[in-house]
């Protein structure tokens, strides 16, 4: 049997209206103080007929008791605000209902009716007074329960509408995203057109490039020819490398079917950005890591500058060291070129970034920087560095832009 439930009359001890007229009075006193709120306090609708009595008549008193006991919620919250300044015992076990309440509150009433015959009118009114003036308090603070509940309710009213407008803003960001996705198909079915098209280039592409590969073999025979024509008329003595990309040149140009006399493009230098000085270290920055840029380096004028104090493996080693670095930072094309291809060591080094090579026996690098110049293709851009003012002559007529051997040191070793 739930607690807050009276027992049957043959099962339990019975308990009088009579004695929870505390308890009774103190309701009809909550709900009529109540009643001057705003808004009012909400109660049964069958303890209206009673509001209006400073004391409850006996004969209202079991009526009273079967509209709260009707009401479990509404006994519940009694049962929260009453106190015993407001009830007495007998009350407030009939309003909270705790274990076994039933035998406790028949025994006090008992007591309470032997001690109520020995109070005197004036005690009475005062008790009813104070209960009275217990109630009205009651019933505030109920009010202010009230007004929370409310406050509350409008909350979750504004969170729910808050809800409603991130719901409306997904639909429409959803809606955003498939007419994107739509988009994006229409794209992905014309490259697939595309494609298809491209496909058919391929086979011609596949055709020229047999066609170019044919020419190289043809090219690369004619170059043998004219090196071995060459070691042939100059035995013992220098090698004229200069000559040999000419006739590699001319070579190629007959493999193509053009006239000999052809003239080669003329390379154009760098441009350097405006308001930068062409020897200031941003030059030599824009210079060094242009894109596409080829940067030949004279190994030793630069190696003896910068470790002049070592031996000439060690300045090679260190020189290397240092295009590595630059080539690392900002991913430059260098190709370094040394004097002397029977160097001891001259072939040990097989660097991942920087292309090292030796000049040919009786062949200068210097030589060998003038001869790359001008076998690298026009379009091309080519920074040559060296302090060798003859080579920069050289290497400026044809188009090349030029870094001294100290600016590069210096943008290697930052």
């Amino acid at each position: 049997m739930p607690p807050d439930a009276e027992p049957d009359s043959g099962s339990a001890p019975q308990l009088p209206d009579g004695a929870l007229r505390s308890a009774l009075e103190f309701v009809v006193l909550v709900v009529a103080a109540g009643q001057k709120t705003r808004p009012p306090l909400v109660f049964p609708a069958g303890l209206k007929p009673y509001l209006k009595f400073q004391a409850l008549p006996g004969a209202a008193l079991a009526k009273v008791r079967a509209v709260v006991d009707a009401d479990a919620d509404f006994l519940r919250r009694l049962g929260t605000v009453a106190t015993t300044d407001l009830v007495d015992d007998v009350g407030m076990l009939w309003l909270t209902r705790p274990d076994g309440w039933l035998a406790e509150a028949a025994a006090l009433a008992e007591a309470q009716a032997a001690a109520q015959q020995a109070d005197d009118a004036a005690t009475v009114l005062r008790r009813e007074q104070k209960r009275r003036e217990a109630a009205e308090a009651a019933a505030a603070r109920w009010r202010v329960d009230l007004v929370l509940a409310r406050e509350q309710l409008d909350d979750e009213r504004r969170e729910r509408a808050n809800a409603e407008t991130a719901l409306r803003q997904a639909r429409a960001d959803l809606a955003t995203a498939r007419a994107r996705i739509a988009e994006v198909e229409r794209m992905a079915q014309r490259k697939v057109a595309g494609a298809e098209m491209v496909g058919a280039r391929a086979e011609a592409i596949d055709h020229d490039l047999a066609a170019l590969r044919a020419d190289l073999a043809a090219v690369t025979e004619a170059r043998d020819a004219a090196l071995a024509e060459r070691a042939a008329v100059h035995t013992g003595g220098p090698v004229d490398l200069e000559r040999v990309r000419v006739l590699l040149t001319e070579a190629l140009t007959l493999a193509k079917g053009a006239s000999p006399k052809a003239r080669r493009k003329q390379r154009k230098p760098l441009a350097v950005p405006g308001g930068v000085y062409l020897d200031s270290d941003a030059a030599t920055a824009h210079l060094l890591r242009s894109a596409d840029a080829v940067v030949l380096v004279d190994g030793y004028n630069v190696a003896k500058l910068g470790w002049p104090t070592l031996t000439l493996e060690q300045q090679r080693t260190k020189c290397i060291d240092a295009a590595e670095n630059l080539a690392r930072r900002w991913g430059t094309l260098v190709h370094i070129v040394f004097d002397g291809a029977s160097v001891v060591g001259a072939t040990a080094d097989r660097r991942r970034l920087v292309r090292v090579s030796y000049s040919p026996e009786g062949v200068t690098a210097d030589d060998v920087l003038r001869a790359e110049v001008a076998s690298i293709d026009a379009d091309r851009p080519v920074v040559v560095v060296t302090n060798d003012q003859a080579v920069l002559a050289d290497v400026r007529v044809a188009g090349a832009n030029t870094v001294s051997s100290d600016a590069f040191l210096a943008a290697a070793r930052r």
